[in-house]
């Protein structure tokens, strides 16, 4: 059995709505037996114990507690006081599972894999991963909390956020390997009218999304997905269940 792991803490994805279309895409998707976990600031809340969901209590990280910060409790999965002691499979909320996830717990399950950041649309060889979806056995990298908490503040203070320590960790290693980029893709970036033709945000002028359909290399269509890709990624604007994309893969 594996442990599928993810983070709800703060008030920017509600769990009956996030929580829930990741357990229900899990159990559509993932043919392997597991147990889906959530690290918490309300472990007590009624819909984890009525849908057998292990609500595991978040430690209380002041200096992540406001916007762009809160990623920072990814970094508590690494602890071993969570109790994951085999594989753990971990989806950031605001993806969207749209096909077989076997896939991502065999896909050479003696590295740590990890998403290549999205700029790799532009920069081939982007060094910074992207910690959206993520594969590890879990023993083998408790060490990842341990050196993190050593200094945990100046950590944060130094990173932008948990994927940029992550990145600096395993740099000059060889137990870390990206996905194949085709199985999770950027919504806004890669999917969404066929990817942006230039770098940009995805955004209109006035900071809203998306940008205009000019701006895409398939103007006449929604969205273009891979055939193999099993999960889209959601970053920033918009967020998954806002759009028409999200709308047709609600489960």
């Amino acid at each position: 059995m594996i442990d599928i792991v993810c983070v709800c803490v703060g008030k920017a994805y509600q769990p009956e709505l996030y929580v829930e279309q990741l357990r229900l895409g899990v159990a559509k998707h993932l043919t392997i037996p597991y147990r889906i976990n959530v690290i918490t600031d309300d472990p007590g809340l009624p819909y984890y114990g009525a849908n057998n969901i292990r609500a595991i209590q978040a430690q209380d990280w002041i200096e992540a507690n406001q916007p762009r910060k809160y990623w920072w409790y990814k970094m508590q999965m690494f602890n071993r006081e969570c109790g994951f002691t085999g594989t753990v499979l971990y989806f950031d909320l605001d993806v969207i599972i749209t096909g077989a996830v076997d896939k991502f717990v065999d896909y050479h399950a003696d590295k740590f894999a990890i998403c290549q950041d999205f700029n790799r649309k532009w920069i081939l060889d982007y060094t910074v991963s992207n910690s959206s979806i993520m594969r590890f056995h879990a023993p083998t990298y408790y060490e990842i909390y341990n050196a993190f908490v050593q200094d945990r503040i100046a950590n944060m203070r130094s990173n932008l956020g948990d994927q940029d320590y992550i990145t600096k960790y395993f740099a000059g290693r060889d137990d870390k390997i990206w996905w194949p980029q085709t199985w999770a893709q950027s919504f806004k970036w890669e999917v969404h009218r066929g990817g942006l033709i230039e770098s940009g945000t995805g955004l209109g002028p006035d900071g809203s999304w998306p940008a205009d359909a000019s701006k895409y290399h398939v103007p006449d269509q929604p969205w273009v997905v891979s055939n193999d890709c099993s999960v889209v990624v959601f970053h920033g604007k918009p967020k998954p269940w806002d759009t028409e994309f999200g709308k047709q893969y609600q489960l």
